[in-house]
């Protein structure tokens, strides 16, 4: 892939077609679904992506589970953060 299409492509003027838009994905380590959906949120630990990958095949109870031990643990860490 060249600059110049790459430039297009991050300024809107151009749209990649499907090959050179799996090639960024491959070259960024992420998936085209992701370069595609603007709520994309990027995980950067992999032990901890995996760990969200499973909690979202869990049912909606276990969901809620460990979504109020997450904001518990959370809000323990924020308030030790902010009395240090």
């Amino acid at each position: 892939m060249n600059n110049k299409s790459l430039s297009r492509y991050e300024l809107g003027s151009s749209i990649p077609p499907a090959d050179a838009l799996k090639n960024i994905a491959d070259a960024l380590g992420v998936s085209s679904d992701a370069l595609l959906n603007d709520e994309t949120v990027a995980i950067k630990d992999k032990g901890l992506l995996k760990k969200f990958e499973a909690i979202q095949e869990m049912s909606e109870e276990d969901k809620d589970l460990v979504t109020r031990f997450l904001d518990l643990t959370i809000r323990d860490f924020n308030a030790r953060k902010a009395y240090k």
